[in-house]
């Protein structure tokens, strides 16, 4: 469980550069697991079909984290998805793909070229792309009398953490999932309410 925020993309952005005549096509875009990484990079593959390569990393994850992967799809090793990879590292975004899709156009670059063409084509799409704030949230219960429940709703709602299930017996039970940033307080927020007479337990 990551105990951060973080900035993840809110859309898809796109930008091209043409480096002596071969032309770069960046995508980026958000994927929060490697499933969703795989989709995206698919989908763009089948934009560009008649590109020459269409190479790739993405960061399926928190900031720092290790779910990653990177592909050259023909290019010489070391010239496009690491270096692309390294880049989406030091962003500080996370959960984000990317795909650089080359049209060779007859003039070889180099190692140095090719690396120096991937890397720039991503950071003008990086530099277009629309962030939000990824909250992590921690997931739990809370059973309370009825007696409680429109003051622990009111509770919830200012706390901002979304209810996502109902049972109704003997007392309430709530399945909820809390901002990371308010977890801590909630417990002792909703013992101080309900007087001690509720059970919260984090799944």
């Amino acid at each position: 469980m990551e105990d951060i925020s973080y900035k993840v993309p809110a859309g898809v952005a796109t930008e091209q550069r043409v480096i002596k005549k071969s032309r770069f096509v960046a995508t980026v875009g958000r994927a929060a697991t490697r499933r969703e990484a795989e989709d995206f990079i698919e989908s763009v593959r089948n934009l560009h079909p008649a590109a020459s390569h269409n190479c790739y990393a993405f960061l399926a994850c928190a900031p720092g984290g290790d779910n990653i992967g990177f592909g050259d799809d023909g290019e010489v090793s070391g010239t496009a998805g690491r270096p692309m990879l390294t880049l989406l590292e030091h962003s500080g975004i996370g959960e984000i793909a990317a795909v650089v899709s080359r049209y060779f156009g007859g003039v070889k670059l180099g190692p140095g070229g090719l690396l120096r063409a991937y890397t720039d084509c991503l950071r003008a799409a990086l530099g277009e792309l629309e962030l939000r704030e990824h909250v992590p949230v921690r997931e739990g219960h809370l059973v309370f009398s009825y007696a409680h429940e429109n003051s622990i709703r009111v509770l919830f709602e200012k706390a901002g953490v979304t209810i996502t299930s109902v049972e109704r017996a003997e007392d309430v039970r709530f399945g909820f999932a809390a901002p990371i940033n308010v977890a801590g307080s909630l417990e002792e927020k909703v013992a101080s309410l309900t007087r001690g007479k509720s059970e919260l337990v984090w799944t």
